[in-house]
């Protein structure tokens, strides 16, 4: 289990066990593709490893925490179509919290995922957040630390995963199999974001959903209606194809606004078309893209017809693009 880059974060944490100052709450953001998952788990192994050196991945506990069957490292239960935590699923963990652990001296509950859960169930878990039992720790990981309560963030410590270096993530990529011309490829496409550059390698709907994205991309710059109506429309036809494109697409938007104040905070799938979005299209038009394309993001999920979502995001892009 290793984490690539993000050195703040694995001294942020070490820093901590070593002084025995651990944190008994956690937040885990970054985009998806950034080892959040895998922050969860370090962290998780940190917390119950038997060794003097933190975490030793040797040990019992390390190994089982690395396979994920340690009894006092809970993952909290999806449900719903949504993917969210049920409330009822959180009250049992805030009464499992007060029971002893079973092999050790801690019991960690990890939230992976944790965007769609709700309001009702963060309440539900605020008691437990403000005053823990001794044993009991929890870590979250979210793309958006804005969807957790503001109660429960100022009770609890954010790390925010980054983007690796360009070697970093091919050293990432080549322990994965992934040949030297894969992995140049997918770096030119997500850069430092080694998540989705597995992804890329593995799975032609990613390379399609990329080739999409830039389709759209290079059609919003030329003013080219049909052509960004034609793109969506072929990617309307899969809705988690659809779902991709939109995201991916909504990240070049956002890398052309964030350009215009900072030139390497890219994280978008293509450099060139951000740039001369950037470069050829008005502040006010991108935000009102990036709004649009949030609002159509929103509604693939709530039974409304995807093609008629695409068209009228094409509409909108189009009236946008003219501001």
């Amino acid at each position: 289990m290793k984490i690539y880059g993000n050195k703040l974060i694995k001294e942020t944490m070490l820093n901590m066990s070593q002084k025995d100052r651990m944190a008994h709450s956690f937040l885990i953001c970054g985009e998806k593709g950034l080892g959040k998952k895998t922050i969860a788990d370090w962290l998780a192994a940190l917390l119950v490893c038997e060794s003097a050196e933190k975490p030793c991945f040797a040990c019992r506990s390390c190994h089982l925490a690395s396979e994920h069957t340690h009894p006092d490292i809970i993952y909290a239960e999806h449900s719903g179509k949504l993917g969210g935590f049920s409330v009822d699923t959180v009250r049992e963990i805030c009464s499992d919290a007060y029971i002893k652990p079973n092999n050790g001296e801690r019991k960690i509950y990890i939230f992976t995922e944790a965007d769609k859960i709700t309001v009702q169930a963060q309440n539900s878990l605020l008691k437990l957040i403000e005053e823990p039992p001794d044993h009991a720790y929890f870590i979250f990981t979210v793309t958006d630390r804005n969807v957790i309560l503001e109660t429960i963030r100022s009770r609890v410590i954010t790390l925010s995963a980054a983007p690796v270096s360009r070697e970093d993530t091919l050293a990432a990529l080549a322990e994965n199999g992934v040949s030297d011309s894969e992995a140049n490829d997918a770096v030119s496409v997500f850069g430092g974001n080694i998540g989705k550059c597995l992804d890329y390698v593995k799975s032609d709907a990613m390379k399609s959903a990329v080739d999409l994205t830039k389709k759209v991309t290079d059609c919003i710059i030329n003013r080219d209606e049909y052509g960004i109506l034609k793109n969506l429309t072929d990617a309307s036809a899969d809705k988690d194809m659809f779902r991709t494109v939109i995201g991916m697409l909504d990240s070049i938007i956002r890398d052309a606004l964030a350009l215009r104040y900072d030139p390497d905070s890219m994280t978008g799938c293509y450099e060139r078309g951000a740039r001369e979005l950037s470069s050829g299209t008005t502040l006010n038009a991108c935000e009102k893209m990036h709004d649009a394309l949030g609002k159509a993001y929103s509604l693939i999920d709530k039974n409304v017809n995807i093609k008629l979502i695409a068209s009228v995001l094409c509409g909108e892009i189009t009236a946008f693009r003219q501001l």
